[in-house]
């Protein structure tokens, strides 16, 4: 079973996933977390090409090389995870990587093609559940997407527009011991 956490910076899906990762193993559930992928693949390009910030790396010409990468990357552990677990809980969606690569794309339309192309093949990606997580109203900076905030509506909405709408859980903006026991709540309705 693949879950994905979904939605803008600064929602609380990485705290969310990993809550939930450690209540689902107290129950006897052999679950794997896929982290956000993103990071992972900055580090690799910080230290080939040395941008010192990911704002640096979306200005350059290396940008939809670093989205296939991340797109590619997201995919793989995803699909590793699924090998050696029951439950698979994915920081992000392969959703998000779609609106990062089209929000920042600088008009280059043959690369975007390209991207679309790749998606499309690489993106048959079923979630069998996707939380959708809403902005919260306590948006605190996490040192890797800061100034995406200005930008955190707009994520909200594309990201929603993208996301399968059959499969997707809104998560209610609340403490995060509600918003566990309500994802385990919807969790509990598949397993």
């Amino acid at each position: 079973m693949l879950i994905g956490f979904s939605g803008a910076c600064n929602s609380g899906k990485t705290t969310l996933a990993n809550a939930l990762a450690e209540e689902l193993r107290k129950k006897g559930y052999k679950v794997e977390l896929v982290r956000e992928v993103v990071r992972d693949v900055f580090k690799e390009f910080q230290n080939k090409y040395g941008f010192k910030d990911l704002k640096e790396l979306r200005e350059s010409q290396h940008h939809f090389q670093f989205q296939f990468e991340v797109l590619k990357a997201q995919i793989e552990r995803e699909n590793s995870a699924l090998n050696r677990a029951e439950i698979v809980l994915s920081d992000r969606t392969i959703y998000d990587n779609l609106f990062y690569t089209i929000f920042w794309n600088s008009m280059d339309w043959k690369t975007l093609k390209e991207y679309v192309s790749l998606f499309k093949s690489l993106g048959e990606r079923r979630y069998d559940l996707i939380f959708f997580c809403k902005p919260l109203s306590n948006n605190s900076k996490d040192g890797f997407r800061d100034y995406d905030l200005n930008y955190v509506e707009l994520q909200d909405l594309v990201i929603r527009l993208f996301v399968d709408r059959e499969k997707v859980v809104e998560v209610p903006e609340a403490d995060l011991n509600e918003r566990l026991l309500f994802c385990l709540r919807k969790l509990e309705q598949l397993i």
